[in-house]
């Protein structure tokens, strides 16, 4: 097939493609935020905790439900003409903090109104002179409390931001620097994740927590939930067991938690709907504290008992039909409580639809002088232009919570910046400020208090600075504040609103003790003294100035702001010019129209100079170091470099008449290269190892940002060495060359020019297949060939490799995956193990997907690359899987690793040492971490086991079926098992993970979390039906593809393209190679 008509095919496909990218730019900015994330918005709304519990969202798309009560009586709304204007109490010092004064303000309705005015009418020497003009400031009803001697409970409400006792426990502990208490507040039986930064809570399995969407679907039979949105029981609703249950909650505290909180005094019970003999006993280690029966009635109830001040306790229930257990809680009778009640997957407009009895009667108990409403995160992802039907809501809410409290004081704080990651490109959500805004006005109208966090954060684009700052403020989604983060947030909330003022001073009140002083700069950088368990309260950096922590600047994505349009002529030659660029901020990857812009252009090129070698490959070598500036920037001079010196090396090996002389020149071309690969890639990881192991403060330097910042007056980060893309690959693959020509089995290439082609091919160049020069240069050589069934077999793996990449591996990362991940501890063991078995399919499609993308690209200009992946989960040991897995690895590693170390020709001894090194440096080329090193070493001892398996029961014959359908699934399994080390971020995740997985799973709710995550399970299950599919079924749909005439391959090509760009469009993400 001639390239001119591969041209026009390509052409006609490339430009729907492009076009249709730009008009979905230009005419839906909003929605391409985050189409992709419609689905996983959802399983958020409803996702599951420990015991596999759904836990309601609220219906974020639905405001007509947020705007009304639930059966409930909600307090009236304020009219308009009620809100007045917003004025800062302290000279204006805190961009973050606004209250309300005017019939809006808000004041504590549950003391009279002399005590509102100021602040207490019990202690008039603590009050400034202006007090009477003031309205409620929370450090003072917290100092006032205190000095009475009596219990302060703030009653802390939010999204995922605050999971795991993230911000309460910092507040927490301010507070009780002068206020006292202990305990952690409250807690339920089953909590959205069991491990938090205070506690643990261990419950048994026939635990189940119901919420508003139990009520709706029927399965709990009222609403009347407690403070904790949320009931337990450990018997089905209704229903009256025939024999007694058992069932156990044990909490104890967390090492390195403080003291207080890690002190039990006393513990508090709240339940209702007991009607049945309950008998409930009291133990912490192996004392027996209590054992008494519950009172029956319809409730709430309390059960109290003091504790001897420890840091364990286990309550059991014994009784055929379970109460509602609206909540338990540690706390101690005086001093400061702060409840952390997180509800996942909420918009914070889940109170008015509960029975309001539930609250009225746990907070007549439990008194809280303080709530606070910390709301946000999933209300950015349903991208509007404005949000009244919010603003209405939280209106409601904070009016309902009011008349449940009986007046007590309520806080707002406002949503936190978040970002989306786009191809490497940060995308900031434009949405944020206008929900800001909604919840500022809903504090208005309901006379709360409201707190800024994001602008507290900095404003638009903070999350990645944040992101940037050492230790990390953010985590890696960009959407929830690391431990640093969350306390960073509750320093500066503590700050400006909690802190106890100087009497008679006018001044915000001044930091922690432990915080760094306030700086006068605007683009200050969110700063910590410690890590993430410990960090002080640090200086806002201005929302104007876009500054990273290491100075590079961020540029806000102006496409993405609603109502800023431009034709699409200039947004034509504004594509055009950018791919003449190099953009750090951007990966050019085969998922992206620019690239295949720029594969239209090379094969143009290639399509009128292949009938002339020389050009022709003059050409290819051009378009790829132009590939690889555009996806490693100056880093093109190292690939150069390695290009030359292996050139250069292997002609003088080839000239070298003794056996001497060409080992010295293989030797010294080995040397620079790995010398090359080692600084680059595993200079950071030995300083660590070695100031780990000695105690030593080693650093390590990139010494050519030393040398552009002492020769061009730049600012580059000294102590950050940055990787080069694809350096494993081409490193490797420069070594099998010089190798080969040393060991006699090819003659050196003479001609630069060819042979920096061969180095260099786009694409293969940065993530495999690691291509020989033996099995390529011949190809250089021959005349331009394709068939017709050739192109279409690269069509074929073409879009079989987008498919893989965009519809399913960047789909159920971005929907499930990488959550889990970056922070196990949240998800129950199932939905962990859901992820274990989904990032195996993830992996497997991210990079089959590039090979796929890469050998069909090289086939349409008549080059064929070696075959990388072949159905690798079909393997029936571990051997057989790296025969299947990254074949040209294994067989690098193989060819150039094991057998010169002596393969298995040494004894059974010898072969168990070659393969443990070749396995732990194949994990080590992986990645510089320990993580990768423990990977690669599982390996190496299941090689070890496999060979000593097969040397004892060598004789023994064994039915083939049953024992590969054994060995199938025993490989399947511990190869997703090794995935949890490779994946993970840190070791420690990979513990916390596995420590899920084994000790969290909740028999019987496994449905619910299969329907949380529909979409997704959908498309793990069935990607993995596909991927065992008989190959016979494989060749045959393939077979069809490639016999299809021309016009219906175009369609198919269309049709994919269109459906990527519906389904993929919004989140695609780099290859996970790329970082290899």
């Amino acid at each position: 097939m001639r390239p001119g008509r591969i041209l026009i095919f390509l052409l006609a496909v490339v430009l729907t493609l492009f076009i249709l990218s730009l008009l979905t730019i230009r005419l839906q900015p909003d929605e391409s935020l985050i189409r992709h994330f419609e689905e996983s918005v959802l399983a958020d709304s409803s996702i599951t905790g420990i015991h596999g519990e759904r836990q309601e969202s609220g219906g974020v798309d639905d405001p007509e439900s947020y705007a009304a009560g639930s059966g409930t009586t909600a307090a009236k709304e304020q009219s308009g003409a009620d809100v007045h204007a917003f004025v800062r109490p302290d000279d204006g010092e805190s961009p973050s903090l606004e209250i309300l004064t005017g019939p809006g303000a808000m004041t504590d309705s549950r003391v009279p109104p002399e005590e509102n005015a100021a602040g207490s009418g019990q202690m008039p020497d603590y009050l400034p002179p202006d007090a009477s003009s003031r309205s409620l400031y929370p450090g003072d009803m917290v100092r006032d409390s205190v000095a009475r001697n009596r219990q302060v409970r703030i009653v802390y409400y939010g999204d995922s931001q605050v999971e795991g006792d993230r911000v309460t426990s910092r507040l927490r502990k301010e507070l009780r620097e002068s206020g006292g208490g202990t305990g952690p507040g409250m807690i339920s039986p089953v909590m959205p994740v069991m491990y938090t930064r205070s506690f643990v809570v261990r419950s048994s399995s026939n635990w189940k927590r119901y919420t508003l969407l139990d009520y709706r679907n029927g399965t709990l039979p009222h609403n009347r939930l407690g403070p904790m949105l949320a009931l337990c029981r450990f018997t089905p609703p209704g229903d009256s067991m025939k024999t007694r249950s058992f069932a156990t909650v044990k909490i104890n505290s967390v090492p390195g938690a403080d003291s207080a909180v890690s002190r039990y005094d006393n513990l508090r019970i709240f339940y209702g709907n007991n009607h049945d003999t309950v008998l409930i006993g009291i133990r912490s280690g192996d004392a027996l504290v209590d054992f008494a029966m519950l009172q029956m009635g319809e409730g709430p109830m309390e059960y109290a008992i003091p504790l001897p001040q420890v840091s364990d306790v286990i309550i059991e229930f014994t009784g055929r039909n379970s109460p509602d257990i609206y909540a338990l809680s540690l706390e101690s009778e005086t001093g400061v409580v702060v409840d952390n009640i997180p509800v996942r997957g909420s918009a914070g407009l889940e109170f008015v639809m509960t029975d309001i009895r539930g609250f009225e009667g746990c907070y007549d108990s439990l008194r809280p002088d303080i709530i606070f409403l910390h709301f946000g995160l999933n209300v950015v992802r349903n991208v509007r232009s404005e949000y009244h039907y919010y603003e209405e809501g939280l209106v409601k809410q904070v009016n309902w919570l009011k008349e449940a409290s009986g007046g007590a004081p309520v806080v707002l704080v406002s949503v936190t910046d978040m970002a989306l990651r786009d191809n490497d490109t940060i995308r900031h959500f434009p949405n944020i400020r206008a929900i800001r805004d909604a919840q500022r006005k809903a504090a208005e109208r309901s006379g709360a208090l409201f707190w800024d966090a994001w602008e507290s954060m900095g404003g638009a684009g903070s999350i990645h600075r944040w992101y940037n700052h050492r230790p990390p403020l953010s985590s890696r989604d960009l959407t929830h504040l690391s431990n640093a983060g969350t306390d960073t947030l509750a320093a500066r909330l503590y700050s400006d609103l909690l802190a106890v003022r100087q009497f008679g001073s006018t001044d915000t009140p001044a930091e922690t003790a432990d915080s760094n002083e306030a700086g006068t700069d605007a683009g200050d950088s969110p700063v910590s003294s410690e890590a993430d368990d410990s960090l002080a309260a640090t200086d806002r950096p201005a929302g104007s100035d876009d500054l990273t922590s290491t100075g590079e600047e961020i540029t806000a994505d102006r496409e993405d702001v609603p109502g800023m349009e431009e034709n699409i002529f200039s947004r034509l030659v504004s594509q055009f010019s950018s791919l003449l660029k190099y953009h750090p901020d951007q990966t050019f990857i085969f998922t992206t129209p620019g690239f295949w812009i720029f594969f239209l252009v090379v094969i143009a090129g290639f399509a009128m100079l292949h009938r002339r070698r020389a050009m022709c490959h003059t050409w290819l070598l051009a378009v790829s170091l132009y590939f690889y500036y555009r996806a490693g920037g100056l880093f093109i001079i190292l690939l150069l470099l390695t290009t030359l010196l292996t050139w250069f090396t292997a002609i003088m090996t080839d000239r070298s008449g003794g056996r001497g002389g060409k080992r010295f020149w293989m030797i010294s071309n080995i040397i620079l290269l790995l010398g090359f690969l080692s600084y680059f890639k595993y200079a950071g990881f030995f300083t660590e190892t070695i100031n780990s192991l000695f105690h030593t403060s080693f650093v390590a330097r990139d010494i050519f940002s030393v040398w552009s910042n002492s020769l061009f007056g730049t600012n580059f980060n000294v102590t950050n060495i940055i990787l080069p893309v694809g350096i494993s690959f081409f490193t490797f693959q420069a070594l099998s060359y010089s190798i080969d020509v040393y060991r006699g089995r090819m003659a050196a290439e003479r001609n630069f020019t060819d042979f920096a082609f061969y180095l260099t091919f786009f694409p293969q160049l940065v993530a495999g297949p690691i291509v020989r020069a033996s099995e390529f240069m011949p190809q250089m050589r021959g005349d331009y060939t394709i068939s017709r069934n050739e192109f279409g077999h690269g069509l074929f793996l073409i879009v079989q490799g987008l498919i893989k990449k965009m519809l399913i591996s960047d789909f159920i990362s971005t929907g499930f995956i990488d959550r889990v991940f970056d922070a196990p501890a949240i998800y129950s063991g199932f939905e962990n193990l859901m992820a274990v078995y989904g990032y195996g399919l993830q992996i497997y499609c991210d990079f089959s997907g590039y090979t796929d993308i890469a050998i069909g690209v090289a086939l349409l200009m008549g080059f064929r690359l070696p075959l990388n992946f072949n159905s690798p989960y079909k393997a029936v040991n571990v051997s057989d899987f790296w025969r299947r897995w990254h074949i040209s690895l294994s067989r690098w590693l193989k060819d150039y690793l094991y057998i010169p170390l002596g393969g298995n020709r040494k004894g059974t001894l010898r072969t168990g040492f070659n393969l443990m090194v070749t396995m732990l440096l194949g994990g080590l080329w992986h990645g510089a971490a320990t993580r990768f090193v423990v990977w690669g070493g599982l390996h190496g001892v299941a090689l070890v086991a496999e060979k000593i398996w097969h040397y004892l029961f060598r004789r023994i014959e064994r039915k083939r079926r049953l024992a590969s359908v054994a060995g199938i699934i025993l490989t399947f399994n511990f190869v997703s098992f090794a995935w949890i080390f490779f994946r993970a971020g840190t070791m420690d995740q990979a513990g916390v993970m596995i420590s899920q997985i084994f000790s969290t799973f909740s028999p019987g709710h496994y449905g619910q979390v299969l329907m949380a995550y529909l979409p997704v399970i959908v498309l793990i299950v069935s990607g993995y039906i596909l991927h065992f599919l008989p190959v016979t079924v494989k060749e045959a749909y393939r077979g069809l593809f490639i016999k299809m005439p021309v016009v219906v391959q175009f369609l198919v090509a269309v049709a994919v393209a269109l459906l990527l760009h519906k389904v993929g469009a919004g989140v695609v993400q780099p290859f996970i190679y790329f970082r290899f």
